[in-house]
């Protein structure tokens, strides 16, 4: 492989990268509105960057334009904000789409979001044969894993599955799904286990699709099929989970659907679950190390990967973060030469056992769930990864697993900020209000009487069970929004569904947590549009084996559902999670609502990715007792919980 040029010094530093790379740079980025997001794109790229990973904010993923009130603190802040074509055509100003490898971390309205992408190649006079990208379209891992879920499952299964046969026949070097086993893992699976479920959620996605299309579509269709994986930082069992996807992925192609051949085709961000919010720079390392057993293997090598930034436990990478990340995957593809060797695992003794050992237990995995179909399926990867993560975190708090900085090494290094720069609230608010703003004038000059007819049809469509992709393309030339698409979606189906935070996991593994000495009632919810539910879970489950009553709130919650189901539920804890950077509005909306209902008898305790700085502000708000990410252990947050529940008890009388 020759060995990039540097550019002159006028050009920025860019370098000219060599004719054949290895895989795809790229960066996970999007934040505020596609003008802001668009500038940090063009940024990338002139950094080296060769294809663009468009985070989308909660509101879009979870199909509300910005001026819903749902959607209220939450614009823009874990992604982009994107609602009809203008603001996609925005997105990708001084961008050649037709040279561009777009991948699209969008999956609930992943239809709306590349028909607005495709009407803006038109608009541009770019083939849609041209396009080259992915829309990751799973919706499997969002019931039981992610949570940015909209419609019933099998609503869910029938748009995936429309959008995929849509682009073989009309967008065909487009990926149409990115079947992901990364959300698996970050939820505690086992290789074998996130191999299995992905592979499982890929064969029933084919045999629902397998009906409708002529052979030789269905073929193209099998052979489209991506994939998004994870790699942890346990280096030779994720060498030989690779192995054993690339191997697993071309032998069950060809046993189940007589299709020989097929390459297995994979994007990859290495694990967020080992970053953690002690000693931040550490986390440089993990993430080095972690990206390695996906690039090492030459027979088992992803097409693209992308790495978090360092602070990712703290919030969402800035620049600086993310220039760092390019700058790991250059140092790897360039100066540690990985890419001039052949397949250096072949012939190991240790490392083909392994992957054989991954690749039999994934299959039978992929097997079970195939047959059970796709609404068990969901409820079978629910109730084990709940006892997989309650098992990780026994053994993390027994000091079976070594996290460095979490419970072994302890102490800060103060190398670098410990937290990313302070938020600037007021600015984040006047931000959303332009928003918002901009979308009533975009409402008010366009044609409203085209927008009406396009969402009929696309009821109807949707109704009938019949294909909703033209309607869908039609809404967008017309200039609906996101959050109309999916409002006509929920009148056409069965309304928006929400799946329960916890499960019938079964027998659970037991936590050393300390013992109520009085009934305590707690409820538990999330509050916001982030549907990310592990914490909530293994919180829900500690309490519980502490003698606590838990009550669940839901999640997608806002302030005042929570409030309100603490006080119909009679609980003395409200336990509130807070995901996105919303916190410190959710804190004040719920404290007022409490007074209102002359209910401060009911104590608050909230919980997320909530920088140390904001702790006294929420104290001052009345917060009982706050959670941040470095709060890892279990034993010491209920400890603290039962403290607020035996002060509040002192206060009332009842015994500590």
């Amino acid at each position: 492989m020759s060995n990039p040029k540097p550019a002159s010094p006028a050009a920025g530093g860019t370098q000219q990268a060599p004719p054949r790379e290895p895989w795809i740079i790229r960066t996970y980025a999007g934040f505020g509105d596609a003008v802001q997001a668009n500038r940090r794109f063009h940024e990338n790229l002139k950094q080296g960057q060769r294809g663009l990973s468009i985070a989308f904010d909660l509101p879009t993923q979870n199909g509300y334009d910005c001026d819903a009130p749902i959607a209220r603190g939450e614009v823009g802040k874990a992604g982009v904000s994107v609602s009809h074509w203008q603001d996609m055509d925005a997105l990708f100003e001084g961008i050649d789409l037709g040279a561009i490898n777009t991948s699209m971390t969008i999956n609930a309205t992943a239809p709306w979001l590349l028909a607005l992408y495709l009407v803006v190649a038109e608009k541009r006079g770019v083939p849609w044969d041209k396009l080259r990208g992915t829309t990751q379209n799973d919706l499997l891992k969002e019931y039981v894993a992610r949570g940015t879920s909209i419609f019933q499952p099998e609503v869910s299964l029938r748009l995936s599955t429309e959008l995929i046969r849509f682009c073989v026949e009309r967008v065909p070097n487009w990926n149409p799904i990115n079947c992901c086993g990364y959300h698996y893992m970050e939820s505690g699976a086992t290789p074998a286990e996130e191999i299995g479920y992905a592979f499982g959620n890929a064969m029933m996605i084919l045999d629902a699709l397998r009906p409708h299309l002529a052979p030789a579509a269905f073929e193209q269709t099998v052979r489209r099929i991506s994939f998004f994986i994870n790699s942890g930082i346990e280096l030779v069992p994720e060498i030989c989970k690779v192995r054993a996807y690339f191997q697993l992925w071309r032998d069950l192609c060809a046993h189940e659907y007589a299709i020989p051949g097929v390459a297995f085709r994979a994007g990859c961000q290495v694990r967020s679950l080992t970053l953690t919010a002690q000693q931040p720079e550490i986390n440089i390392v993990r993430i080095a190390y972690e990206a390695l057993p996906v690039v090492l293997s030459a027979n088992a090598r992803v097409n693209a990967l992308q790495l978090p930034g360092f602070r990712e436990a703290l919030g969402l990478p800035d620049q600086a973060e993310q220039l760092l990340s390019l700058r790991t995957q250059q140092i790897l593809m360039y100066e540690t030469e990985v890419a001039r060797y052949g397949d250096i695992f072949e012939g190991s003794k240790i490392i083909e056992a392994q992957t054989a050992e991954i690749a039999d237990r994934a299959r039978a995995i992929a097997m079970e769930l195939r047959q059970a179909g796709y609404q068990r399926a969901i409820e079978i990867i629910s109730g084990q990864l709940t006892r997989r993560l309650t098992e990780r975190q026994a053994r993390l708090e027994a000091g079976e697993i070594i996290q460095v900085g979490v419970n072994a090494f302890t102490g800060e290094i103060g190398l670098a900020a410990v937290e990313p720069a302070q938020d600037d609230v007021a600015a984040q608010a006047a931000a959303q209000a332009r928003r918002i703003d901009d979308l009533r004038q975009w409402r008010s000059r366009r044609d409203n009487g085209a927008v009406a007819s396009a969402r009929d049809k696309l009821e109807r469509a949707a109704a009938a069970q019949s294909d909703i992709m033209e309607a869908t393309l039609e809404m967008a030339r017309a200039g609906a929004t996101v959050g109309e698409w999916t409002q006509s979606l929920e009148r056409a189906t069965r309304g928006r569904y929400t799946p329960p935070v916890l499960d019938s996991a079964g027998a659970m593994q037991m936590l050393r947590v300390p013992k109520a000495r009085r009934p305590v009632r707690i409820a538990l919810g999330k509050a916001g549009l982030d549907g990310h539910v592990n914490a909530v879970k293994l919180l829900a489950h500690a309490c519980r084996q502490a003698g606590m009553e838990v009550i669940i709130a839901g999640f997608k919650q806002t302030p005042a559902q929570l409030v309100e189901t603490a006080l119909q539920e009679d609980a003395e804890i409200l336990g509130v999670s807070s995901m996105a950077g919303a916190h410190l509005t959710i804190a004040a909306e719920i404290m007022e609502l409490l007074r209102r209902h002359n209910a401060q008898h009911v104590s608050v305790i909230i919980g997320g990715i909530i920088p140390e700085r904001d702790r006294a502000a929420l104290t001052n708000l009345g917060v009982k007792a706050v959670f941040t990410p470095h709060d890892a252990m279990l034993h010491d947050i209920v400890e603290r919980v039962l403290a607020v529940a035996a002060q509040e008890g002192r206060q009332d009388g009842r015994p500590g």
